[in-house]
């Protein structure tokens, strides 16, 4: 079988709770998990398989189709948020039109979700639910010899007008005996973030998994899993050597495993890679050992989810950590000379606009390198929706409602007794515009820009801001 790897292009995507200004022209980031099935097809079967990025390549629908047409795919796979399901099933109604007989199969995180609710979509053929990569290469071996798809876990398909969903696959992999992502198979120049530190920008795994308990977040509670530190490193080498200057390890949080990080720091020292990098983690998994060994190794900036200014809150959202232990953590990556990403959040259920903008005084205290202020959004089946949903905030099922029927018109809710959507737009910019306009944040930023690029990145993002603001 030929096999298409595809992001759809971004036509009727949702809005998400990032504001606006943010959300474009800041570049775009490789799909990481459907380059690491692509890796583990290729590998397993020898057959190369093709893919295409839309959205960095600016393929439209129209050039998706001629290109399709030339490639005379037998199946299409991709993978979707919730926030592109639409742009899949779009995508996917016009390439069966033109091409009757082929396959498509969605997995990712919306269908991990909802996999029944997924495949009972007219154009999917085919979904894979939780880790993908052997799940897939089994779905397409069993299609090449005949064999029944009824011992895949993990799978969903049709057959004669019938849906069939298979048990979930409770076996997790193994991380250290999956290959690279299959880098090789898209232009990775045309992957870019503006406030990168080098001339060409990718992303990196190291771990998945996070055992922290945020009510926000999808992957709460999940089992934590490393890859070795010299697999980690072997692939930066090979990063290096595709002239990749500027990684962003996509980790949620990589610094669970002080030891491992440490480890895998002391061996880019060691082989003396020149490598920018950037990662994620939360304030309390930090200490002064792994910022210096951190710092020495390359890393540029720390993205840490600091949320809120108040304990209260803090609780509300089982983030597990105080206003303490973040102030603690951003003076030690300051005084280590590294810089750090604050990600803010407002329109908790039942905070005050005083408590907002508490919030961002308290990030201006913080002194980071930028500050990102996201209105509260319960998420699809996360802890978080499950409790506002007991506590009336959100009358009814609307995510599941949406997985049944995606529809162009469905709008992503700010669920907020106190406040209406639009206020909280608002409120959204206001503190944008406090922490950004801010003369200490400003002369700060001057007095650290490194090069002509440099200047421009960063005032290409507040120019958008601003002008947002005004309503330019």
């Amino acid at each position: 079988m030929k096999i298409l790897f595809l992001v759809p292009p971004e036509t009727i995507s949702l809005e998400s709770s990032v504001p606006k200004a943010l959300e474009g022209g800041k570049g775009y980031y490789p799909k990481l998990g459907l380059l690491y099935v692509a890796a583990y097809y290729e590998r397993e079967t020898g057959n190369q398989p093709v893919f295409i990025d839309c959205p960095p390549e600016n393929v439209s629908q129209e050039e998706l189709s001629r290109r399709v047409k030339e490639v005379q795919p037998d199946m299409v796979a991709m993978s979707i948020m919730t926030f592109n399901l639409l742009d899949a099933l779009h995508t996917a109604r016009i390439l069966k039109r033109d091409h009757p007989n082929l396959k498509v199969c969605l997995g990712g995180p919306h269908v991990n979700l909802y996999p029944k609710e997924t495949l009972h979509q007219p154009e999917i053929d085919y979904v894979v639910f939780g880790e993908g990569e052997k799940i897939f290469f089994h779905l397409i071996q069993a299609l090449e010899s005949g064999d029944s798809l009824k011992s895949i876990k993990g799978l969903g398909w049709k057959e004669k007008g019938e849906e069939h969903i298979n048990s979930a696959e409770t076996e997790l992999l193994n991380l250290n005996e999956l290959p690279f992502p299959a880098r090789h198979l898209v232009d990775i120049s045309s992957y870019k973030h503006i406030i990168g530190e080098g001339r060409q920008f990718f992303t990196i795994q190291a771990t998945r998994g996070c055992p922290a308990a945020c009510s926000f977040c999808d992957i709460r509670k999940t089992k934590f899993r490393v890859r070795s530190p010299e697999s980690v490193v072997d692939e930066i080498e090979e990063l290096v050597e595709m002239g990749v200057d500027d990684l962003f390890f996509v980790d949620d949080t990589i610094t669970i495993d002080k030891k491992n990080v440490l480890e895998i720091c002391d061996l880019i020292v060691k082989r003396n890679i020149k490598i920018h990098f950037k990662i994620s983690a939360r304030v309390d998994t930090i200490n002064k050992e792994v910022i210096a060994a951190l710092k020495k190794a390359g890393c540029y900036r720390i993205h840490y989810g600091i949320e809120s200014a108040s304990p209260k809150h803090l609780k509300y959202l089982q983030k597990g950590q105080t206003p303490e232990k973040v102030e603690r953590a951003c003076k030690m990556t300051r005084d280590a000379g590294l810089g750090f990403f604050a990600y803010m959040m407002i329109g908790i259920p039942h905070e005050t606009k005083e408590e907002m903008f508490e919030t961002v005084d308290f990030a201006k205290k913080l002194k980071p390198d930028y500050a990102q202020f996201s209105i509260c959004t319960p998420y699809p089946k996360v802890e978080l929706y499950y409790q506002m949903i007991q506590e009336g905030i959100v009358p009814e099922d609307y995510w599941q409602e949406f997985a049944e029927n995606p529809s162009a018109d469905f709008k992503i809710k700010f669920w907020n007794k106190d406040f209406s959507e639009e206020e909280l737009r608002d409120l959204q910019d206001e503190c944008h515009a406090r922490f950004y306009r801010s003369p200490t944040y400003l002369m700060k930023q001057i007095t650290k820009l490194r090069s002509w690029s440099d200047f421009t990145a960063k005032a290409r993002m507040g120019t958008r801001i601003l002008t947002n603001r005004l309503g330019i």
